[in-house]
């Protein structure tokens, strides 16, 4: 599954520094050895988001242990097959409502051996948040730079 294109970051030991360099997007890496993920990375807004350090992160692994313990099993299966369709579509974008004024837009892209993912919260009662066919800026920045086939 690993990209084949002439982009010098086309693997997330490339890639770490810009994604860590990120302020605005958490940001996971989760490699896939089939349906079994192994989170391989996240940036310091992902780990503060989760309050937990990289360390940490690295170490439980796995969507079940890195998520909160009240998360429900059937959230983390859903986390694991919007995976499998991102990785066979090459991507997976959603945008759902956290409460009123609150979305959160997550997008999913295949890349080196699994997923890259990222989300942030934006406020819905923004005009700017509803535009159907702008990509939030930035997401489109990662995109550009790790997956331009899927914004030329």
């Amino acid at each position: 599954m690993t990209n084949k294109l002439s982009n010098p970051m086309d693997t997330i030991a490339a890639a770490r520094p810009f994604l860590d360099r990120q302020k605005n997007l958490a940001i996971w890496y989760a490699a896939y050895a089939g349906a079994e993920e192994t989170v391989r990375h996240a940036n310091p807004l992902f780990c503060k988001t989760f309050a937990l350090s990289l360390d940490e992160i690295l170490e439980r692994k796995r969507y079940h242990l890195v998520n909160p313990p009240e998360t429900p099993a059937a959230t983390i299966a859903q986390y694991r097959a919007e995976d499998r369709e991102a990785i066979e579509r090459g991507y997976l974008l959603q945008r759902s409502v956290i409460e009123p004024g609150q979305d959160i837009l997550v997008l999913k892209l295949r890349f080196d051996q699994g997923i890259l993912g990222m989300f942030k919260v934006i406020n819905s009662d923004l005009p700017s948040a509803n535009a159907p066919t702008d990509l939030d800026a930035d997401f489109r920045n990662v995109m550009e730079l790790l997956r331009a086939d899927l914004t030329a």
